[in-house]
């Protein structure tokens, strides 16, 4: 038998620790939130955590603001590079959009 997966993308609504995913999650299960220690400063963490807390803030205010994400951003400069490659699906017939004057010649003059 095949394997299957499941991807659940789950949206707080406002923050607050969680102490299940699930509503009706057996309390022996649940994360007791009264001893999550959410006081350490940024500082103190190993720069690994850091990095990772630095870009969630920066995602959540993004999104906050109705702007990209930053792998979002990632995803948009990596398209942005690859758009008039050859075999790109952007190109049609194999050549750069009109509007584009990558192209063009600089010695034809249009008067």
């Amino acid at each position: 038998a095949g394997r299957a997966s499941l991807v659940v993308t789950l949206e707080k609504a406002r923050e607050t620790w969680w102490a299940s995913i699930f509503k009706d999650a057996d309390p022996r299960e649940r994360i007791d939130t009264t001893k999550v220690d959410s006081t350490k400063k940024i500082d103190e963490y190993d720069d690994l955590t850091q990095a990772t807390i630095r870009k969630i803030m920066f995602d959540q205010r993004q999104k906050a603001r109705g702007l990209p994400t930053s792998d979002e951003m990632k995803t948009n400069e990596l398209l942005e590079k690859v758009k008039y490659l050859p075999g790109s699906p952007f190109l049609q017939d194999g050549s750069p959009p009109p509007d584009d004057d990558r192209g063009a010649d600089s010695a034809t003059d249009p008067s």
